[in-house]
């Protein structure tokens, strides 16, 4: 090969690109039909493998083992594969009228004996639960999106722990405060039945520094259930959280309640395996648990009749204008985009940021979209932390990329290349546009440029600033390409909110 690269006179071109496997076999374990190792123990997909619409429960587990993978490839060949016209069964959404409110309550707390009254911390065995988070179809609520029941079943049962992860910091996002400050019964019966079905008997709840008032109701009721014997021998530890964005990556997390340093970790091993003080660990968000508790009180039939077939359930959504004030929406996974912002006074925006910092801007013509993930993945985006900021006429949505890049370059943990560099050229190079300085640049490389930081980071910061910037250059694309002539229309008009 090198001979004849040698003697070529043709001009070759090419991009030399990173990909791995971790080697642990999980796909495998997940999606056996799609997965398989080769002789070193490394995962590879399964030529032909079936992973279209018509096999709904194979492509789920794909999609499932993929995200465990570092490498987004796999999914993408997924996603891709599924886009071929099938027979699905109808996945339409019940108009908000018609569905009562699970998780919101309003300003009131919701006391341990109404929990209990209503389902509540019923005495189920481990094997009935993980029957009934699988059976619901429960997903986790932290961003990611992975099954519950899989999540569950991968932890390791050599003196497991369950961390119950409360520290909510992304702007823009109040669900999980909301929720064990209001509704704390519910997420202390979450956890409970966590623990019980990894066979846990210690949990910590990581809650955040700031959130003070919400951490006091949470611990008062999680005391009260205690002394009632409603916890069987479960012991609960308290942890406050720095005000840090990083610090609610899982890895992160459990740095920093070992000792004391939020800084996400190299996976594999995974917190299943090797997690907090080398135990195998259990990370759950707050309405990841405060799901569970649903479920097994409605029992999963009655759980799955809200949603989607594959993402059922109702999610709490955070509404408002970029950069606030917000108010929180119930509505059910797969809601339309638009509906909501009518039903909550924004009809009129002209784009938005929907799932919050590490999602994507879309535009009005894309409000049709449904906020559930199968839908949002065309858009680039994901329901993430179920955040929708709306922008005004006055707002420019370059400047609003930048100033999220901006805030992700101050909250890394500065250990690796794409987020202690990456993250902060990236955010100037957006800076540049707005302001009509970035020089003679053309939108295909601006694409190649942002596209780096994918895969690179040893967590998932970096690809969540990416997939935010790419979403701006390719749903604003005449915008950008207006920037890049002559900087922001609106900053040179001196336009009011800009």
């Amino acid at each position: 090969m090198d001979r004849r690269l040698q003697e070529t006179n043709q001009e070759i071109r090419f991009r030399i690109d990173a990909t791995r496997c971790d080697g642990q076999g999980v796909c495998v374990l997940i999606a056996p039909e799609v997965f398989q190792l080769d002789r070193y123990g490394l995962g590879y997909v399964v030529p032909g493998a079936d992973v279209t619409a018509a096999n709904p429960d194979v492509r789920n587990r794909a999609l499932e083992a993929g995200a465990l993978c570092p490498r987004n490839a796999i999914s993408e060949q997924i996603v891709q594969a599924s886009t071929a016209p099938t027979e699905v069964e109808d996945d339409s959404v019940r108009p908000a009228a018609e569905t009562p409110n699970r998780l919101h309550i309003g300003e009131r707390v919701e006391s341990l004996d109404e929990r209990i009254t209503g389902g509540g911390f019923a005495d189920l065995p481990a094997d009935r639960i993980l029957d009934m988070v699988r059976a619901a179809h429960l997903r986790g609520q932290g961003g990611a999106g992975f099954a519950t029941a899989t999540k569950w079943q991968l932890v390791g049962r050599e003196k497991p722990v369950v961390v119950l992860n409360g520290s909510e910091r992304e702007p823009g996002t109040v669900k999980d405060r909301y929720l064990l400050g209001n509704r704390p019964a519910l997420v202390l019966d979450g956890l409970r039945l966590a623990a019980r079905a990894v066979g846990a008997e210690v949990a910590v709840a990581a809650i955040d520094a700031e959130a003070t008032e919400a951490a006091a109701v949470f611990r008062a009721t999680a005391e009260d259930a205690a002394s009632r014997g409603l916890l069987d021998e479960l012991e609960i530890r308290f942890v406050e959280v720095p005000p840090s964005y990083v610090a609610g990556e899982e890895t992160a997390l459990l740095g920093f309640i070992e000792n004391g340093r939020p800084v996400p970790r190299v996976r594999p091993p995974f917190p299943s395996e090797v997690g907090l003080h080398g135990r195998p660990t259990l990370v759950n968000n707050v309405e990841t648990l405060a799901g569970v508790a649903l479920a097994a009180a409605l029992g999963p039939e009655e759980y799955r009749c809200v949603g989607t077939s594959t993402e059922p359930g109702t999610g709490l959504y955070t509404v408002g204008p970029f950069g606030g004030p917000f108010e929180l929406a119930e509505r059910p996974i797969g809601y339309p985009l638009r509906a909501l912002l009518a039903e909550t006074g924004y009809a009129a925006a002209r784009a938005a940021l929907v799932g919050g910092y590490a999602g994507a801007l879309v535009t009005a013509e894309q409000f049709d979209v449904r906020l559930d993930n199968a839908s949002l993945r065309g858009l680039g985006a994901a329901l993430g932390t179920k955040s929708v900021q709306v922008l005004g006429a006055g707002q420019c949505p370059v400047r609003i990329a930048a100033e999220i890049l901006e805030y992700f370059a101050g909250e890394t943990a500065d250990q690796c290349p794409p987020c202690s560099r990456g993250l902060p050229d990236m955010a100037a190079t957006l800076r540049a546009l707005e302001n009509g300085t970035s020089g003679e640049i053309s939108l295909p490389e601006f694409e190649q440029f942002m596209s780096t930081l994918f895969d690179r980071g040893v967590c998932r910061l970096p690809d969540g600033a990416a997939r935010m910037a790419l979403s701006l250059l390719r749903n604003f694309e005449h915008e950008v390409k207006a920037h890049l002539a002559h900087g922001c229309p609106q900053l040179r008009a001196g336009v009011a909110g800009h």
